[in-house]
């Protein structure tokens, strides 16, 4: 049989050592790309030129994969402090729509973006984002109960936002006092939270 097989069998052993180099090969770019990408993108952060660096991270911001994300982190940073919030916004947006990224970290990054643009709209006391703060919110896993507290939060914080922008009253709001008696009410909702509710709500009553 392995007389009369002789070649087929050579030539199956030589496509499954081909397949083999391959892979090892496949897997040692990869590591070799991984490597240089982590020089490159801790070199970049050490950077302190502000102009530059944001050059750099934009330069690594080409491939879906840890750095990616981590230079986008960099960049949002920067815009933040900047106030710069539209490129910002673009930034937070991009990481989110990454399929790569656990519910986990989507959570915590569309926390970060939801305070981060509430505070904006207050600072600009513009409603351009308001609808970029429920993408954000609504981006808040449901399955984690350890984001629920600050979910709830963050409606309430956007109703007050939405009231404060529009000049219309808090008191006679009936959706916003709805959300603070279900918040303060609820035996699931942290007592940080209820207490940051607690004085937002006695400030905007008594204002």
């Amino acid at each position: 049989f392995i007389k009369s097989n002789f070649k087929i069998i050579i030539s199956i052993l030589l496509i499954f050592f081909i397949l083999f180099l391959c892979i090892q090969f496949y897997n040692y770019n990869k590591i070799k790309n991984f490597k240089e990408k982590s020089i490159l993108t801790f070199n970049a952060l050490k950077i302190d030129n502000e102009d530059l660096l944001i050059s750099k991270l934009n330069k690594i911001n080409k491939n879906n994969d840890f750095y990616n994300i981590l230079s986008d982190l960099k960049l949002i940073q920067i815009y933040n402090n900047n106030k710069n919030y539209d490129l910002s916004n673009i930034k937070y947006k991009e990481i989110l729509e990454s399929s790569s990224l656990d519910e986990l970290y989507i959570s915590a990054i569309a926390t970060h973006a939801a305070y981060t643009f509430i505070e904006a709209t207050f600072n600009t006391n513009s409603n351009k984002f308001i609808k970029d703060i429920q993408l954000y919110i609504d981006s808040i896993s449901e399955n984690l109960e350890n984001y629920n507290s600050i979910k709830l939060e963050l409606k309430y914080l956007l109703l007050v936002t939405e009231i404060d922008l529009n000049k219309t009253s808090y008191k006679d709001n009936l959706k916003v006092k709805e959300l603070y008696n279900s918040i303060y009410n609820s035996n699931s909702i942290s007592e940080s939270v209820k207490e940051r509710i607690r004085k937002i709500h006695e400030f905007q009553i008594y204002k």
